[in-house]
């Protein structure tokens, strides 16, 4: 609590700002991590002020986002509206109540009737009210906290991790309580805002269908073979769709090495009763680029600018599918939502009987597909003056080598890049890689190799039918 407490904070004239340092974040990642929000009154309970500590330490190492005032402000600018921010962004909201702050802590009511308000809407899952060291529910209802003991009272008869109650239970007993409501945070946090977003859309998919089947979540945890600990992360009330979002792309692991079946059929079945068709199929289309390899999918990441000659994005794929390509596309884009265009040109089997050979004819060939890449009407002419890139959707071409010339791959490609220098061109080559000296000769050694393991690639196309398989029974 800071120095004079909230009872009496109006008589400082209300000048308490927050702290930048200790809660500054990369602009643009609002909501990476879960915002816990402590509303306390320790500066008037010691039982409190032990409390919250530990409370807090076990929430930060877990990578939950926690506010309290004391750690995060400071004298210096309103604090009202930093504090009423905060109450209205937070995922998690916490009360921790002794006797003295039942009595004379007028502030503390404010915060618990705005996040019980969120609560009864529905737009605050988890309100966790802990009354520390006092059985006074008389005094708390008449001091305005009744809507606490009555979500007490269901959180303490509940069969799943009841809460601890009476004057007995010690302080410890209390903090064991709330880190077993927290799952912890998984994966990569900071700058890695784009790969928080797509784990953050697969857990919206779980949200909705825990909402529809409680078990549903639990159910596909155990499809993925997860561990012991691992499904007591899922069932806690708080973070626990975007620990398993996490857990669900970490299969992709298994897929590419091969070490073992993969669980996600089974765990897309599980989640089928609280999912409608339509919402299975998106989440399928979301966890499945999970087996690329990452350092593999950083080759496929589109230029920040147009760079030189020799800078001309260009990679070597061993692969047999453009839909391979795709996946590599979709996982280096962390699978955003208009994140890329990309189009694959035709084989060189599929071509009409009359296409010309050579190199012209599979330069009109890019072009055409280019002109769907940039979004151009079907008959308007394509030209270097009527494009630019993407500012922020990567533009992909691909051409499958097989049954064509590699000079004449070659010479397209660098006739592309002469005109649209800021295209990533996959050129997939699945008989092997040529070697330094001939891609040297024809003037595309700038070329990237990304070589896939033996059987990735059918194990992962395997793996995308199987679950088409299961969302088409979901449908």
């Amino acid at each position: 609590m800071l120095r004079g407490c909230r009872a009496c904070r109006h008589t400082w004239g209300g000048r308490i700002g927050i702290d930048r340092r200790a809660t500054a974040r990369p602009e643009g990642c609002r909501g990476r991590a879960l915002k816990v929000f402590i509303s306390h009154g320790s500066g008037m309970d010691r039982d409190v002020e032990t409390a919250r500590k530990s409370i807090v330490a076990c929430l930060t190492e877990r990578g939950y986002d926690v506010f309290t005032d004391v750690d995060k402000l400071r004298v210096g600018d309103e604090w009202h509206p930093v504090l009423f921010e905060e109450m209205y962004l937070c995922d998690a909201a916490i009360v921790l109540l002794g006797p003295q702050t039942i009595r004379q802590s007028d502030w503390v009511r404010r915060e618990a009737e705005v996040l019980m308000s969120r609560h009864i809407v529905r737009s605050l899952r988890t309100v966790l009210p802990l009354f520390i060291g006092t059985r006074d529910t008389k005094e708390a209802r008449r001091r305005g906290f009744g809507h606490l003991l009555t979500l007490q009272a269901e959180l303490g008869s509940r069969q799943d991790n009841p809460m601890p109650a009476g004057e007995g239970v010690p302080v410890a007993g209390f903090a064991d309580w709330i880190a077993a409501e927290f799952a912890p945070v998984v994966g990569p946090t900071g700058a890695a805002r784009e790969f928080h977003q797509w784990v953050s859309r697969i857990s919206g998919f779980l949200k909705s269908a825990r909402l529809q089947n409680s078990d549903t979540i639990v159910e596909a945890a155990s499809a993925l073979n997860c561990t012991d600990d691992e499904i007591l992360h899922v069932r806690a009330k708080v973070g626990a769709e975007l620990f398993l979002a996490h857990v669900l792309l970490r299969e992709g692991e298994v897929v590419r090495r091969g070490e073992a079946e993969s669980g996600l059929s089974g765990a897309l079945a599980a989640l089928r009763p609280g999912l409608a068709g339509s919402q299975l199929a998106q989440l399928k289309e979301e966890v499945v680029p999970g087996w690329v390899d990452p350092s593999d999918a950083e080759s496929f990441t589109p230029p920040r600018t147009e760079g030189a000659a020799k800078d001309r994005p260009l990679v070597l794929l061993s692969a047999w599918a453009p839909w391979t390509a795709e996946q590599h596309v979709r996982r280096n884009v962390h699978n955003a939502p208009g994140g890329y265009r990309l189009r694959a040109l035709p084989r060189a089997g599929c071509l009409p009987a009359d296409e010309s050979p050579g190199e012209d004819a599979l330069v009109d060939l890019c072009r055409a597909a280019l002109k769907s890449v940039f979004g151009l009407p079907p008959n308007m002419p394509l030209s270097p003056d009527c494009v630019r890139p993407g500012l922020r959707t990567g533009e992909y071409l691909v051409v499958d080598a097989t049954g064509r010339h590699l000079p004449d791959v070659a010479g397209a490609v660098n006739r592309v890049h002469a005109d649209f220098p800021w295209v990533t061109v996959v050129v997939l080559v699945p008989d092997g890689l040529p070697s330094p000296e001939v891609l040297h000769r024809l003037g595309i050694d700038r070329a990237v190799p990304v070589v896939l393991g033996d059987g990735v690639e059918i194990r992962a196309f395997r793996l995308d039918q199987i679950l088409t398989d299961v969302v088409g029974a979901a449908g």
